[in-house]
């Protein structure tokens, strides 16, 4: 239990995160507050990536409590919670991946590069394939947008796999420059889509009736949990 009343409200967040940033699966942080904590913990939760799931409940009238938990331990809630997971699973995969090239243990990565290649390329069918033509958004700037950088995204993928999959033995610095560049590449990208596009899909999907709703979410699980068969 971390009791944050007193705390002024512009110095909440900047409280609380000591206790949540290094919050692993399976634990709990329980915050106690006077200001209603909504906007605060999105913040918060932005700050940290989407890592965290909380709840809340009142005590009597001027005080708040808040159940916080890592969200891998609990069920998606959102359009926003499935993507953004998927992409903290390919960072994780190819992160690895970046690591092992660069310790000169390429043949070790080379399984992983082929495995992150293969899901980036099918979490990117989901968003072009499935998502990208079920709305309607308000702004179609950022699905412009991700739809060139995804172009740009698989041609370096591609070009990653064929070093990989070539019949001599792969040095490091032959293809460590590549997966650095698509590392950037990367995290900028993910960032764009989580700041401008998924808030809007999910907005739209709110509207839309809940069976045609609950029938999308399952049908981008479904496509998204294939790569990781």
């Amino acid at each position: 239990m971390v009791d944050l009343c007193g705390i002024a409200a512009s110095r909440l967040q900047t409280a609380a995160l000591p206790a949540v940033k290094n919050l692993q699966r399976g634990e709990t942080v329980r915050l106690l507050l006077e200001e209603e904590p909504s906007l605060m913990l999105q913040s918060l939760n932005l700050q940290l990536r989407h890592h965290l799931s909380w709840q809340i409940s009142t005590e009597g009238t001027d005080k708040w409590r808040v159940l916080i938990r890592h969200r891998e331990d609990v069920a998606p809630r959102d359009l926003m919670d499935i993507l953004s997971r998927d992409h903290q699973r390919l960072d994780k995969l190819f992160g690895l991946s970046l690591q092992l090239v660069n310790a000169g243990k390429v043949s070790e990565a080379a399984p992983l590069v082929m495995e992150f290649a293969a899901g980036l390329k099918r979490h990117i069918q989901t968003e072009n394939n499935i998502l990208a033509p079920s709305f309607h958004i308000p702004d179609p700037e950022p699905v412009a947008i991700m739809l060139r950088e995804h172009d740009d995204i698989l041609a370096q993928t591609a070009n990653i796999e064929s070093l990989f999959a070539g019949e001599e033995p792969l040095q490091a610095w032959e293809v460590s420059p590549f997966l650095a560049i698509l590392s950037g590449v990367l995290a900028k990208h993910e960032h764009r889509e989580e700041q401008n596009l998924f808030p809007q899909w999910d907005i739209a999907l709110r509207m839309a009736a809940p069976e045609d709703r609950q029938a999308l979410l399952t049908r981008v699980q479904q496509s998204l949990s294939n790569m990781q068969q």
